[in-house]
């Protein structure tokens, strides 16, 4: 019977990679893509699943199974995201806005170099960039490596936080990432932005 880990804490610890025959590799594969199946989502890492092997599957394009993913480059450029996590329960009722870089490249035991990034470099508003199929597998599969280094969305490493140093100077039509009041996200010139700031929103 399989289930999924909900207690944070049994999360935490780093899975460590370990030599694999491919029967474990097929065998570790179907049973991740069996989860995902019956769970639900388009992430699943094994120890989601209590599985001590560092393997994940991320299925928004396609499934894609990563066994011993390592990080071995990723972009300067970062994005703030809204993610969830099927382990988070609360995660699922109010997402939690993350930062993550633009792309990243990964090496695996099984599919060798994967880069990941979006299918667009600029979107003219946040429908556009939440339905870059390219930006949301990039940012999921960092979403389960982080699983298999014992980092969670809620984590204040992923967290976005607004920091501000020093008031940052738009130009009137600069396109600006602005959050509105009921919590959405929208792009838009700042000229237009400027007004809603007085109301509370705030520019991302």
């Amino acid at each position: 019977m399989m289930n999924l880990i909900k207690n944070p804490s049994k999360l935490k610890t780093p899975l460590v990679s370990k030599p694999m025959t491919q029967e474990e590799i097929d065998d570790i594969s179907t049973k991740l893509l069996e989860g995902l199946a019956k769970f639900g989502g388009i992430g699943l890492s094994a120890n989601q699943i209590g599985l001590d092997v560092r393997a994940c599957v991320i299925n928004v394009k396609e499934p894609l199974v990563l066994i011993n993913p390592v990080v071995t480059e990723v972009s300067k450029e970062t994005v703030a995201y809204v993610e969830q996590c099927l382990s988070l329960d609360k995660t699922l009722k109010k997402p939690v806005k993350t930062v993550r870089h633009k792309s990243f490249t990964v090496e695996c035991d099984n599919l060798g170099t994967v880069i990941f990034s979006p299918d667009s470099t600029e979107w003219k508003d946040s429908n556009e960039f939440f339905s870059d199929e390219g930006l949301l597998e990039t940012v999921c599969a960092q979403h389960e490596i982080d699983h298999l280094n014992g980092i969670l969305i809620t984590d204040k490493v992923r967290r976005y936080t607004a920091t501000v140093t020093a008031p940052k100077k738009y130009g009137r039509n600069e396109r600006v990432m602005v959050k509105l009041p009921d919590g959405k996200t929208e792009f838009m010139k700042y000229k237009k932005a400027e007004p809603l700031l007085a109301i509370g929103c705030e520019i991302l």
